[in-house]
């Protein structure tokens, strides 16, 4: 048995079978010695990585497109998260959770007032109202509103003393905060200011 496998023994099949058990060898030795802490940073690149694979930290998001079955997640009915936003009508600024007009209107009894602010706007949406005391005073609070002269109507009424089935309405007489009462005729008007609820 010896002689025969002696006989077979060549120098190229030594050559061969040395060849295999090194390359198998080799395949062998990368495959369970080679690790992560001994690939350099930044040295691979995306044919060096099994498709999906990477994923988590490894990903910098910045340099991700937009998914494409995702092209209208940033918008609402083709309105975009910018217009979404909730804002004051222009002419008013924020307080007190509503939008209060900057400039006073001339004086005006308190029925006129109420139909001039509902008119406003009331195209482009519920229109405006007056303020009630606790808006009108913090609205005072800000630089840019400034009482007018004789004080500012606001959208509390009580029922008159001095004129049955009438009523009287609540008025801020200064910066303070200050507060009388004025009928509802063109005996008392007042400035007013009109209020509106943010809008996008």
């Amino acid at each position: 048995m010896r002689d025969r496998i002696r006989a077979r023994l060549t120098y190229a099949n030594v050559t061969a079978t040395l060849a295999l058990f090194v390359a198998l060898g080799g395949v062998s030795y990368a495959a369970t010695k080679i690790s992560g802490h001994q690939i350099k940073a930044h040295s691979l690149t995306a044919r060096n990585y099994k498709a999906n694979s990477v994923t988590g930290k490894a990903v910098k998001e910045k340099t991700l497109g937009i998914v494409p079955r995702a092209q209208e997640a940033a918008r609402l009915d083709g309105v975009t998260a910018e217009r979404l936003l909730v804002r004051c009508p222009e002419g008013t600024i924020p307080a007190a959770d509503t939008c209060i007009e900057t400039q006073a209107r001339p004086p005006a009894p308190f029925h006129t007032a109420l139909l001039e602010c509902a008119n406003t706007d009331s195209q482009a949406g519920p229109g405006r109202r007056l303020p009630t005391y606790n808006e009108l005073a913090i609205a005072l609070t800000h630089t840019e509103i400034v009482l007018a002269p004789g004080g500012e109507l606001t959208s509390q009424v009580y029922p008159s003393s001095s004129k049955p089935g009438l009523v009287e309405v609540l008025y801020v007489t200064n910066s303070a905060g200050d507060v009388a009462l004025t009928p509802d005729d063109y005996t008392g008007p007042k400035s007013y200011r009109c209020v509106a609820d943010p809008l996008n």
